[in-house]
């Protein structure tokens, strides 16, 4: 079977680049997603052949370079076709409009003889909608991947725009109108899917080459270390958990917080009320996956309340788990009951609970927090990697 497979990925060349060039970083989550599920294709090569249509991650705000046109790359058997745009407003989205069209048509037409199919991630809208034309045009199946619903992703502020509230409109339409569905969580088939298409659930997949490297570099650690690392947005819980932490009284342990968001104002404060707090910002994702292994535990405090969460499965979660540290988390709605006997449990949300619950997990011996962060990763590696994941959506695709 041949896969088109349509995104804003690139590959680490490629990417390395736009992070260097940047004022404004690309997110690093989904590019690692997304080239965790190629590499897991790639490994699945005798079951099909893929090929990739990227629109780089590359915003006007956010990069001063006008002229795109970046050659094409084969990176572990993966041919990777860059659209290439002039980088000014709504110019930049005709040029990738038209050329996608152009792409995915011409793609049809020379392989029309054979098994094949389009997947295309939702969260592009430039890609997106030129894809979905093309595919219906040529009477060609399409897969949509969800990370995320573009309705979540827009502020209730941005939703009054005029021009904001169009595009909600026809990406809703053309959301309910793929032929099979990937998401991450089940709650999302019901959103999405009114013509009940094939829906696979796809929670999140780990690198497969990770490997069990025994004892936990944290065991030799003087200071005790909680990390966070994503997005430091309220909504997320991240302020809930800095008031949660500074009521701590244990004068050996640290949190450390990586990302950006929109506490990113008001973080040089905590970290002046309390030395204890360290906030690294952006830092390339190889340098946190450093940073998980000297860990002492790693928290996700994402609020259950928000509606938001039945249709998110952080990838972060898998990220933690791969490495080894144990991960403390709420419980959130979206999380097959499989992964609880992996993971500790946030129950009590409040500021007093969050404390409550980290000061209580800090008191366990350190060698069962390692044995326990080992369980969550051996239980990954073996049943979410990015190979066993592949291989579940290339079945699911061929049925």
């Amino acid at each position: 079977m041949k896969i088109l497979y349509i995104s804003t990925v690139c590959t680490p060349k490629v990417l390395d680049y736009i992070l260097d060039s940047s004022k404004i970083k690309p997110g690093q989550a989904v590019q690692k997603f997304h080239r965790l599920l190629l590499e897991g294709l790639a490994i699945n090569n005798s079951d099909c052949q893929v090929e990739v249509l990227s629109n780089l991650p590359v915003s006007t705000a956010g990069h001063n370079k006008i002229f795109w046109k970046l050659p094409n790359e084969l990176w572990n058997g993966i041919k990777f076709s860059y659209i290439p745009f002039i980088n000014l407003p709504i110019i930049k989205h005709l040029f990738v409009f038209c050329i996608t069209f152009f792409r995915v048509s011409f793609w049809y037409f020379i392989n029309r003889n054979k098994q094949k199919i389009v997947v295309c991630d939702i969260l592009n809208v430039s890609i997106v909608w030129a894809t979905f034309l093309a595919c219906k045009l040529c009477n060609q199946p399409i897969a949509v991947i969800i990370t995320d619903l573009p309705n979540f992703l827009i502020s209730n502020s941005q939703k009054q725009s005029v021009f904001i509230s169009q595009y909600l409109k026809i990406t809703s339409y053309i959301l309910n109108h793929f032929d099979y569905y990937i998401g991450l969580t089940a709650q999302m088939n019901a959103e999405v899917n009114p013509y009940n298409k094939p829906f696979l659930v796809m929670e999140g997949l780990v690198d497969s080459k990770i490997v069990n490297n025994g004892e936990s570099t944290s065991l030799r650690k003087t200071k005790r270390i909680l990390l966070y690392a994503g997005g430091i947005y309220e909504k997320y819980g991240v302020k809930n958990l800095i008031e949660a932490f500074m009521l701590l009284k244990a004068r050996d342990v640290e949190l450390h917080i990586y990302g950006s968001g929109d506490l990113e104002n008001v973080m040089p404060e905590y970290c002046s009320s309390d030395s204890r707090i360290i906030y690294y910002g952006v830092v390339r994702n190889t340098t946190v996956v450093d940073r998980l292994v000297e860990a002492t535990i790693l928290i996700n405090p994402r609020p259950t309340t928000e509606e938001f969460t039945k249709f998110s499965f952080p990838s972060k979660n898998m990220e933690y788990m791969v490495s080894g540290t144990p991960l403390l988390t709420t419980k959130l709605p979206g999380m097959p009951s499989e992964y609880f006997d992996y993971v500790y449990l946030i129950g009590d949300e409040t500021v007093l609970g969050i404390s409550g619950t980290l000061e209580y997990f800090l008191s366990k011996p350190a060698n069962e927090l390692i044995h326990f962060g080992k369980k969550a990763q051996k239980f990954v590696l073996k049943n979410k990697s990015n190979e066993i994941q592949a291989k579940k959506i290339i079945d699911f695709l061929k049925k």
